[in-house]
């Protein structure tokens, strides 16, 4: 048994009303298995803000696990976590001109 930090940024820190949560994970779980962690701790508006909700399927966003880049789109979410990892999800941000 460990622990992960989860920072969150945007509308994900909005849904859950925090910037960062501490969450325990077991040995051998994955970035998806914690995404499933915080959908239930956070509940609908968190879950319908990761994920899309006609298909279920993850919305796009970087994952950072320590200085480790994972994208919800084409990255590992099979990626194991390890205890005292620093997990951050940050939306895409987009504009300029």
């Amino acid at each position: 048994m460990g622990k992960v930090k989860v920072k969150l940024f945007a509308h994900l820190r909005q849904a859950a009303g925090m910037k960062e949560v501490d969450i325990e994970i077991n040995e051998g779980e994955t970035i998806k298995d914690l995404i499933g962690k915080l959908s239930r701790r956070f509940g609908k508006d968190f879950e319908d803000r990761i994920r899309d909700p006609l298909t279920g399927s993850l919305a796009p966003f970087l994952i950072m696990v320590g200085q480790e880049e994972i994208s919800s789109v084409k990255g590992n979410l099979n990626h194991k976590l390890r205890d005292g990892d620093t997990v951050s999800l940050l939306e895409p941000v987009g504009g300029g001109w």
